[in-house]
C-alpha cells in the first residue's frame, strides 16, 4: 500500500509538471513578420484580337450617281445618211433610272430601261429624182449588263462589266403603205455597238469609289487609348498589326466590304498610356473569312480590409480545439498583406498559444464560383520553424484547412458590374464624326492575379466582338 506522505509525494510532482506546462503554454509566441513585398511598374495584360470595320456601300447611293452620269440620253443618231445609208434617225434614252439588283457574293445585275424613237423608210434617187417615204416609231427595251466586284490594292472598288443582253418591252414596228420595214435587227446591231459606251460609264463612276480614307481614318482612330474603367483608371490600347478584307458581298440592298485588324488589345492601369501611331496602313490581304475574337482585360480588386473583414466574420472570437480538446486557441485578430505573388495573414492568438502565427497562400480565381480564393496556405517558414520546437500540434494541416476556406469572396456583382460598364464604354463610343466602336462582351475567364499594396486584382479576360463603324464611304 502506498502511504500517505507517498501519495501527496505524488500529487506535488504531478501539479508542478501541470503548474510548469501551464506557465510554458502562456509563454508568448514570437515569430519574425515577413517583410511586405510588391510588383513594381505599370500593370497591363496583353492579348491578341481582331477588330471588325464592316463597310457597306448603298447601291441606292451607287445607282444615283451612275444615273447622273449617264444622263437621259444614252444614244442619238439624227442622219438619215450615215451608217451607209441606213435610212435611220434614233434616238435611246432613259425611260426609268438604272436599277442594281444583288444576284449573290460580287455579282450584281444592272438594268436600263430605255425608250427608243425611230424614224425609218426609204429613199430611192433615179434620174436625178429623189423619192422617199419615212414613218416615224416609239418602242421599249429594258438593257441587261452584269458587273462583278472587286477591291485593288489601293482601297479602289473595280468592276468588270460585260452586256447581258435585252428585253423588248415593245418590238419597232415601221409600216409604210402596205410594206412593214424590218429595223428590229437593224436596232439590235446598233444597241450591240452602243452598249459598250455604257459599260465604259457604268466602270468609271464605281471606279471612284475609295474606300482608303476611311480604312485610314479608322486605322488612326482606333490607336489612341481610351477609359474604360474609370474607378480602376484602367485604360484600353489598341495596336494594330495586320489588315484583312474579305471578298466583296452583298447584304439587301447595299455592298459590304468586310474588312478586318488584327490588333495587340492591351488593358493599363493608371495614368493614360502613351501612344506612337502608325499611320500607314500595310499591304491589304485577302482571305476568305475575318476572325471575331475581341478580348480585353477587366480589373476587379478586393481591398486588403474587405479580406480581413470576412476572415474576422468568420473566425474572430471563435476557439478551435486540437488533440482532442488538450489544447484550446481563439483567434484574437488578423492583419493581411502582400509579398510578391501570394499574400500574408498575420494571425493573433490565445490560449495554448499566445502570439502572432504567420500564413501564406496564393490567391487565385475560381471560375466555377466566380470567386476569388487563397490556395496551398501554410505557416511561414520562420512560424513553422518555431512551432515545431513549441506547439508542434498546431503545425500540423488542420488549423490550416480550417482557415483557408475563410479566405474567400464573391466578385460576381463585381464582375458583371465591370462587364456593364466595360461594354457601355465600347458600345457606341464615338472616336470622330466617322468612327464608331461597337463591342459586345460574353464570355469571362481568368487571366491573372495581382497583389497590389491596396489589395488583391483580378484580371479577367472578357471575350466578345469589335466592331469599328465607318459612316459614309
Amino acid at each position: 500500500m502506498t502511504s500517505f506522505k507517498e501519495f501527496l509525494s505524488r500529487i506535488s510532482i504531478v501539479s508542478v509538471l501541470v503548474f510548469f506546462q501551464f506557465c510554458s503554454s502562456k509563454k508568448p509566441f514570437f515569430a519574425v513578420a515577413p517583410p511586405a513585398v510588391y510588383q513594381t511598374g505599370v500593370q497591363k495584360v496583353k492579348e491578341t484580337s481582331s477588330l471588325n470595320i464592316p463597310i457597306e456601300i448603298s447601291l441606292n447611293d451607287v445607282e444615283r450617281k451612275i444615273n447622273e452620269q449617264l444622263g437621259a440620253v444614252l444614244f442619238e443618231d439624227n442622219s438619215l445618211d450615215n451608217n451607209g445609208g441606213d435610212n435611220l434617225i434614233l434616238k435611246v434614252s432613259k425611260r426609268l433610272p438604272l436599277a442594281i439588283e444583288a444576284k449573290g457574293g460580287n455579282l450584281f445585275n444592272i438594268k436600263v430601261p430605255v425608250n427608243i424613237y425611230a424614224k425609218a423608210g426609204w429613199k430611192v434617187e433615179k434620174f436625178g429624182l429623189s423619192v422617199s417615204k419615212y414613218e416615224d416609231t416609239q418602242f421599249d427595251l429594258d438593257l441587261s449588263f452584269l458587273t462583278r466586284l472587286s477591291i485593288d490594292q489601293n482601297w479602289k472598288i473595280n468592276t468588270s462589266t460585260t452586256p447581258n443582253g435585252y428585253k423588248w418591252i415593245s418590238e419597232p414596228k415601221v409600216k409604210i403603205g402596205f410594206f412593214e420595214l424590218p429595223i428590229t435587227s437593224i436596232i439590235e446591231k446598233i444597241m450591240d455597238r452602243e452598249l459598250p459606251n455604257v459599260v465604259k460609264t457604268v466602270d468609271g463612276e464605281v471606279g471612284k469609289i475609295n474606300l482608303k480614307p476611311q480604312v485610314e481614318t479608322a486605322w488612326k482612330a482606333v490607336q489612341e487609348p481610351f477609359l474604360i474603367n474609370e474607378a480602376y483608371q484602367a485604360w484600353l490600347k489598341v495596336t494594330p498589326q495586320d489588315i484583312l478584307m474579305t471578298p466583296i458581298s452583298n447584304k439587301g440592298r447595299n455592298v459590304r466590304v468586310g474588312i478586318g485588324m488584327t490588333a495587340v488589345t492591351e488593358t493599363f492601369l493608371g495614368n493614360k498610356p502613351t501612344s506612337a501611331v502608325m499611320a500607314t496602313l500595310p499591304a491589304l490581304r485577302i482571305q476568305d473569312k475575318l476572325d471575331e475574337k475581341f478580348e480585353v482585360g477587366m480589373i476587379t480588386e478586393i481591398p486588403f480590409p474587405t479580406l480581413k473583414k470576412i476572415a474576422m466574420d468568420q473566425t474572430g472570437g471563435k476557439t478551435y480545439e486540437f488533440k482532442d480538446g488538450k489544447y484550446k486557441i481563439t483567434v484574437v485578430d488578423i492583419d493581411i498583406y502582400g509579398q510578391g505573388e501570394e499574400i500574408i495573414v498575420a494571425t493573433n492568438l490565445t490560449g495554448a498559444l499566445n502570439g502572432k502565427v504567420y500564413l501564406k497562400g496564393k490567391p487565385f480565381y475560381d471560375a466555377p464560383s466566380t470567386s476569388i480564393k487563397i490556395q496551398n496556405l501554410d505557416f511561414e517558414l520562420d512560424t513553422k520553424n518555431k512551432l515545431a520546437k513549441t506547439a508542434n500540434w498546431l503545425a500540423h494541416d488542420k488549423f490550416l484547412k480550417m482557415m483557408e476556406p475563410y479566405f474567400s469572396i464573391s466578385v460576381a456583382s463585381q464582375l458583371e458590374e465591370g462587364k456593364k460598364l466595360i461594354q457601355e464604354n465600347l458600345a457606341g463610343n464615338k472616336m470622330n464624326k466617322n468612327i464608331n466602336l461597337n463591342g459586345k462582351l460574353n464570355e469571362l475567364t481568368p487571366q491573372s492575379i495581382l497583389v497590389t499594396p491596396l489589395g488583391i486584382q483580378a484580371v479577367i479576360k472578357a471575350k466578345g466582338k469589335m466592331e469599328i463603324m465607318v459612316a459614309g464611304y
